[in-house]
């Protein structure tokens, strides 16, 4: 148990990029005690497993050291599946096969997001019950993930399910927690300095994609005739818009 704990529970702490002491105090234990359980002079109680398990997704089995490899693969299999329903709008039949991951792999965050994502979906069936749901499990991946995207994706989720039923001020309450657009932006062209050759058209490619479907979703809101009157949209006007947005998809579309 030993040898297979120490292994597994070091490769679920470097997937997380985490260190000794940052998982030490995300458990409550000791930095000595996570130094002993990497290096196999002893393993955490018995009753710290579930807790440990569920921190980084996997199951108890996964934990001590079963093939964790294999579980990823059937994760990422299922989620593609779900994808694939969707795609064909078969919303409802995608859900049973997720929850019985779940199930099996208590806590993984990537089968609870692909969940909560399908749930959402059925809200074109008129399911609300599952649209509660998704929100739950939205709100929980919050409470255990430490996975900056995966947060990031969840908090962009949720503002438009609380959006959909009208929870603006949760909504809103989540959306002043995003970081702001231009830390995006400093990022992605801070790389430019960095790269050169294929890899910097690439990435300079990927930027213009990036932000100029950023600016064609803005234009939308002026180009739309409900949303903003003539006196709000100032300077722009309805036809500006449509202007600015034709030449915008010109750029994009290569």
């Amino acid at each position: 148990m030993k040898k297979n704990f120490s292994n597994a529970f070091k490769d679920l702490r470097k997937q997380r990029e985490m260190t000794q002491e940052q998982i030490a105090e995300v458990l409550g234990v000791s930095c000595q005690a996570v130094s002993k359980w990497e290096t196999n002079t002893s393993y955490p109680d018995i009753s710290l497993l579930p807790v440990i398990a569920d921190y980084f997704g996997v199951s108890v089995d996964c934990l001590l050291g079963h093939d964790t490899g294999k579980q990823l693969e059937e994760i990422h299999e299922a989620c593609a599946k779900a994808e694939a329903m969707i795609a064909e709008k078969r919303y409802m039949e995608a859900i049973p096969p997720l929850r019985e991951m779940l199930v099996k792999h208590p806590g993984n965050e990537k089968l609870m997001y692909q969940l909560a994502w399908n749930l959402s979906w059925t809200i074109k069936n008129g399911s609300m019950d599952n649209y509660n749901e998704a929100i739950l499990l939205y709100e929980k991946i919050l409470t255990i993930s430490s996975d900056t995207e995966m947060i990031l994706k969840v908090k962009r989720d949720l503002i438009h399910r609380y959006y959909t039923i009208n929870e603006i001020t949760k909504a809103r309450a989540i959306a002043e927690t995003l970081p702001p657009f231009a830390f995006c932006r400093e990022k992605h062209l801070g790389l430019c300095n960095l790269l050169d050759g294929r890899e910097l058209s690439e990435d300079l490619q990927s930027n213009i994609q990036l932000f100029g479907q950023t600016l064609l979703s803005c234009l939308e809101y002026f180009e739309d005739e409900k949303i903003l009157s003539a006196e709000e949209k100032k300077p722009y006007t309805t036809e500006s818009a449509k202007k600015k947005i034709a030449l915008l998809k010109e750029i994009l579309e290569v």
